[in-house]
């Protein structure tokens, strides 16, 4: 079941270091219903040692919601609500379509990470129409995933696929690549973008 966490001020929407009440709304089938209240002082931690314990004993009484709600959240307790994974909306009011709205955009951010997720996965050149030929635009791959670097994505695919050609799309020649001596590299620079056409020397 779908739930979502509403932190208030006595049933104010208030920032959350205001906040001494928790209300857990359950969707049960097209409706909204409030399943469980829990009151607690509000988070008064001087210290960060003292402020991080103090939210992780308020962050339980969410349990498996899968967001939480409230007017504003900030630092540490922001931190804590977000490395347990919980989507995080900060709004002026909490009802029935606010509620609506965060379920959609929790959807749409999973089937974003579900897709990046996936072009990680799939990093690698791919075959052209031409049996042999591959082409991989890395600008384009680290554009979205920064995090994959170009030996990730190539040498994989250098150890284990036969190959005929590989044309690459990159700033640059990745150095690694152009001490590479079983390799011959014909590149050309276009606009800032290089294009390289990648064989395997003779011998």
């Amino acid at each position: 079941m779908d739930k979502i966490a509403v932190f208030s001020k006595d049933q104010i929407m208030e920032p959350f270091l205001s906040c001494n009440r928790v209300d857990i709304y359950e969707k049960q089938a097209d409706t909204w219903h409030l399943v469980r209240t829990v009151s607690f002082p509000p988070v008064t931690g001087s210290s960060v040692k003292e402020l991080r314990q103090q939210t992780e004993n308020v962050a339980a009484y969410a349990e498996d919601a899968k967001a939480i709600l409230c007017k504003e959240i900030t630092g540490i307790p922001f931190s804590v609500f977000n490395k347990k994974g919980y989507g995080i909306f900060c709004t002026e009011e909490a009802g029935e379509e606010v509620f609506q709205g965060v379920m959609e955009d929790l959807e749409e951010s999973d089937e974003k990470k579900r897709m990046k997720e996936e072009m990680i996965r799939s990093a690698r050149p791919v075959q052209t129409s031409t049996p042999g030929i591959y082409h991989l635009n890395l600008l384009d791959l680290q554009k979205e995933c920064p995090e994959v670097s170009s030996k990730k994505a190539i040498v994989p695919f250098l150890k284990e696929t036969p190959f005929l050609e590989l044309h690459l799309v990159c700033a640059h020649i990745p150095p690694w690549l152009e001490h590479d001596s079983t390799l011959l590299i014909k590149a050309q620079l276009n606009d800032g973008v290089t294009f390289a056409t990648i064989t395997k020397k003779q011998c």
